[in-house]
């Protein structure tokens, strides 16, 4: 069945399964109904009004082209009804007729995105905006809205068909492949089979871009009556020109516009593959009926911040991952430009411009600043980037700005931006609009100089992919340092080499960037956490004052920044004014205005003098404030708790009357026995086969088998076979030159002494599969796992934590498996130290310091539970050890109760500045939060928000964490 059939039989049945489910007023469709001029594709009926006549289309054919809306208005006036729609699978159009439109473009309309909504979420909005507007309560859109829609739709319609003429002339035309592969690798895409064939729809759709964006954005220009160097008003971008004419006519539209207003950064084609993609008659019909309709749209009467957005939004955030663009919230932009920007004489560069939101946003920021023309504006702004498509966006995007004012300059260079540096002199041939020089005229430029101010979305590109450029991207870094040094590139401060590519977007932009010049980027927290993080804090606290790290909800922006933050940093070279920087880490909880979220960032938190650390938190938003001579000090330390974790696992981790748990305790693993079903019995195995007590020890297998918070013998659901005391007493007692097989003695020995249980449950064993794994050759015999009181502990803690989170007091007398990690306390009171790791404030500290599995429990490794920080039990007095012992067992004896106490002792040690119900209830939430999946996680997160919404804190300068200063300070 042909595409536009099958969508069309789709449509059809989906109206009839709607229509039959719900209480409506419209009756079942009829298909192919008959007018005087035709026959409708859908006509949909009403009981109690008028129907409503569909003409559906296939994918390639733009349900608003002016054929299309001629056919369905034709047929709703052969109907005598005021409604129709034109629809294919990606776009539906909803028309009225009314008695003042004189032309087709005039009509009344709505859009339907059914790229964004199933077909029965579609028809329910559709015929509930049928019903208002026939009861004349609803609104059709305005061309304002319209206007995007409109050209998406023709876009989506338009570039299969070159994607196909593409393809087939890749084929057959040796030239135009060379073209094609010659633009494929400037622009990194694929260009071998089959890849090449992703290659000729992204070249497709770029070009269908390119020719749609410069035949609206002409008439654009056109419509306001810009004035001209001749003073005569351009020509129509249609002007009733024949098909054969339209590509001699569109040339020559193009042409005057430069030549009488300039704007040769949007229409000088100084691409070679793409002058060279092919057309045909279909193509140029298609053109020719694009150009008339836009030529009869209300153009100048579009409001000019909508002229704004046309090419700002105009491609869907799924089509600009295709093509390699990726979309910066319009909010993001606005923070980062207006941060960046403080003065009209400031000049302003984008490395890595996409197609111009963020540069877009720096236009504004002068614009709100004041004092500059357009033009003036344009000439303070450089955005550089490798491909060439959305520098060509970012143009009609600084251009449409001041649709009255000519945009005679752009400082857009389509180069490789680690090819640039301040002082050398660039290539024209490389700035959008400038190129195309001829043999005989020099290629004369300058050089791009220094700036202000810099905000930008650099691409994350891992370590690994950089190869074999690897060294390309760090070159630059031979620039700083001593002329005779080069520390940051092979010294003593060198950049780690498997760094990403966006820490040398931010090393490179360093250079160009002015005393006092303001850098505000988006980039991934993996600064933060990673091995490479240490060398790239170094190197940015050697350079800038870094003024806030700005983190997001993921309610606040969705998607669009998970696992990213705002870099507000500051160039200076004063290192005591970056050591006296106080740096906000800041979280921003609620969608706020962007203005307000700079005052936050901006904000000084006034941390005490004897103070290194503040933490400052509010429903909305939360600041910690850290001096930089503290983070310079630390650096190695992982900083990302200070934007996702709980504020109170900050106020832990900072506080110096805590702990690592490895200082006051030793930590180890739980057996391993090799063999399960062999080693671990429970209660049927030791009673059916009459084992003998003496030879099983009680054992914990898995959380499941512990019920509260201590685990004695008599608790013991499952027991450990334990060979090893009578295997010692049996081999010492073995003469010299005894050659025997070691499993055989003992076999012997426990026959002749009468453990026929052990015995008959040991000839069994050997039968299994498992006696047989490698992990038992050490054994000697494979039965004896050797003593088993090093895996004995008062302390066991699951490894994998979920609804039982308990630290578990076993006396020593339970041996646990390797699921388990064994507490070893030094010096220090089992149940003291018991009571302390049960408390609320551990729960919370465990929930933001382990790991989440798959199953969503918390996981801890040895070395996480050897870094848990705790309270230092010497911390406490007497009375309040005695406190906690008491109620940790409590605790045992079931007095839930009993943490009331512990959490007491905790906030009190501490100065916390919370209540036991409020600490009780942070660490139920993020259990909760850990355990919910889909929106009711971001529920219980603005739970958690609000309940840490009132902390108010300071740290002292001697911090716990000051103790060891990273290799990097100084």
């Amino acid at each position: 069945m042909p595409a536009e059939f099958e969508f069309q039989a789709r449509l059809f049945g989906a109206l009839e399964d709607y229509i039959e489910a719900n209480d409506s007023e419209f009756g079942s469709p009829r298909g192919e109904e008959q007018t005087s001029s035709g026959a409708v594709d859908i006509y949909l009926p009403s009981l109690v009004r008028e129907g409503v006549a569909i003409e559906v289309k296939k994918a390639s054919i733009d349900p608003h082209s002016i054929d299309v809306i001629k056919q369905g208005h034709r047929y709703a006036r052969d109907k005598g009804i005021s409604l129709f729609a034109t629809a294919n699978q990606n776009d539906v159009f909803l028309f009225r007729r009314t008695e003042t439109s004189t032309s087709l473009t005039e009509l009344e309309r709505r859009h339907y995105d059914l790229r964004k909504m199933s077909l029965p979420d579609f028809i329910d909005e559709f015929l509930d905006d049928v019903v208002s507007i026939q009861q004349g309560e609803g609104e059709v859109f305005d061309f304002d809205e319209l206007i995007i829609s409109r050209l998406r739709s023709f876009h989506t319609s338009i570039y299969p068909i070159y994607e196909n003429m593409i393809s087939k002339t890749f084929d057959g035309d040796d030239d135009f492949q060379s073209l094609l592969v010659k633009w494929a690798r400037e622009n990194d895409y694929p260009h071998d089979y089959p890849d090449v064939e992703d290659t000729f729809r992204i070249a497709a759709q770029q070009y269908a871009y390119i020719l749609m964006n410069r035949i609206v954005f002409y008439e654009l220009v056109r419509g306001q009556n810009v004035e001209t160097k001749s003073g005569l008003p351009m020509d129509p971008i249609y002007n009733g020109v024949t098909v054969e004419k339209l590509d001699e006519h569109l040339s020559n539209c193009f042409e005057s516009i430069m030549e009488e207003i300039d704007y040769e950064a949007i229409f000088k084609d100084d691409s070679g593959f793409f002058k060279e993609i092919p057309e045909d008659e279909h193509t140029k019909r298609r053109l020719h009926t694009f150009t008339k309709s836009i030529e009869q749209e209300p153009l100048r009467d579009i409001n000019s911040d909508v002229v704004g957005q046309i090419y700002q939004e105009l491609i869907p955030t799924a089509e600009r991952k295709e093509l390699g663009q990726f979309y910066t919230p319009r909010e993001i932009g606005q923070i980062l430009a207006r941060w960046a920007i403080d003065s009209t004489d400031d000049r302003f560069i984008d490395p890595c411009s996409g197609s111009g939101s963020i540069t877009v946003e720096a236009y504004k920021q002068f614009d709100d600043l004041n004092g500059l023309s357009h033009q003036e504006t344009i000439r303070r702004i450089t955005a550089v980037d490798i491909n060439k498509f959305p520098l060509h966006l970012t143009a009609l995007n600084l251009a449409t700005r001041n649709i009255h004012q000519p945009t005679n300059e752009l400082f857009a260079y389509y180069e490789d931006f680690f090819h640039l540096d301040p002082d050398t002199k660039r290539r024209n041939s490389h700035r959008l609009g400038v190129g195309g020089t001829s043999n005989n005229t020099p290629d004369k430029g300058q050089a791009i100089g220094t700036f202000d101010a810099t905000a930008a979305n650099p691409p994350y590109v891992r370590q690994e992919h950089l190869y074999p450029n690897r060294e390309m991207y760090r070159k630059h870094l031979k620039r700083f340092g001593p002329s005779s040094k080069s520390p940051y590139y092979d010294g003593n401060k060198q950049v780690d080499g498997r760094s990403d590519l966006y820490c040398y977007f931010i090393t490179h932009v360093t250079q160009f960037l002015e005393l006092g010049g303001k850098l505000a980027w988006i980039v991934p927290t993996k600064w933060m956490v990673a091995d490479y993080g240490p060398s790239l804090q170094q190197f940015m606290y050697g350079h800038y004052k870094l003024e806030a790290v700005v983190g997001f909800r993921k309610r606040v922006f969705q998607d669009a920044l998970v696992d990213t933050v705002l870099l507000m940093m500051e160039r200076c070279d004063d290192i005591a004014e970056r050591k006296n920087t106080e740096t906000n880490f800041i979280r921003i909880n609620e969608k706020m205005d962007p203005d307000d979220i700079i005052r936050v960032i901006d904000r000084g938190y006034n941390i005490p003098k004897e103070s290194y650390l503040k933490i400052h938190s509010r429903p909305n938003y939360r600041t910690i404030s850290v001096r930089q001579s503290y983070l310079m000090e630390n650096v190695g330390d992982k900083l990302h708790h200070y934007i996702n974790a709980p504020a109170l696992y900050t106020a832990v981790l900072e506080d110096s009357r805590t702990v690592e748990l490895s200082n006051i305790a030793n930590i180890t693993r739980g057996k391993k026995t090799g063999a399960n079903p062999v080693f671990i019995l429970d209660e049927d195995d030791v009673r059916s086969r009459n084992i003998e007590q003496e030879f099983t020890t009680p054992a914990i297998k898995s959380i499941k088998e512990v019920d509260g918070y201590e685990h004695a013998p008599s608790d013991a659901k499952k027991w450990m076979l334990d060979m090893h005391d009578y295997v010692e007493e049996v081999t010492s007692m073995s003469g010299i030159g005894d050659t025997s097989d070691t499993a055989d003695r003992i076999k012997s020995s426990l026959r002749a002494d009468g453990y026929d249980g052990v015995l008959s449950y040991i000839k069994w064993a050997e039968k299994q599969s498992s006696s047989s794994n490698k992990s038992l050759n050490t054994y000697d015999p494979w039965f004896n796992m050797g003593s088993l009181d090093s895996k004995k502990s008062p302390i066991v803690c699951p490894q994998a934590m979920d609804t039982h989170r308990l630290f578990i007091r076993t006396d020593s007398d339970v041996v646990a498996s390797n699921r388990f990690l064994l507490v070893q306390p030094n010096a220090v009171n089992p149940d003291l130290l018991l009571g302390l790791l049960n408390s609320s404030l551990t729960k919370i500290i465990i929930e933001s310091h382990g790991r989440i599995t798959g199953g969503g429990a918390v996981n801890l490794s040895g070395s996480d539970l050897r870094t848990l920080r705790i309270i230092d039990p010497g911390q406490l007095s007497d009375e309040q050890k005695e406190l906690v012992k008491n109620a940790f067992n409590r605790l045992v004896a079931g007095d839930e109760d009993a943490r009331d106490d512990l959490d007491a002792v905790a906030i009190d040690i501490l100065e916390l500045d919370t209540t036991v119900d409020e600490l009780q209830d942070i660490a139920e939430t993020l259990k909760r939060t850990r355990r919910e999946k889909g929106q009711q996680v971001e529920t219980l997160v603005k739970e958690l928000d609000d309940l840490e919404g009132h902390i108010d804190m300071s740290f002292e300068d001697d911090s716990g964490r000051q103790e060891g200063l990273s290799s990097f300070s100084g």
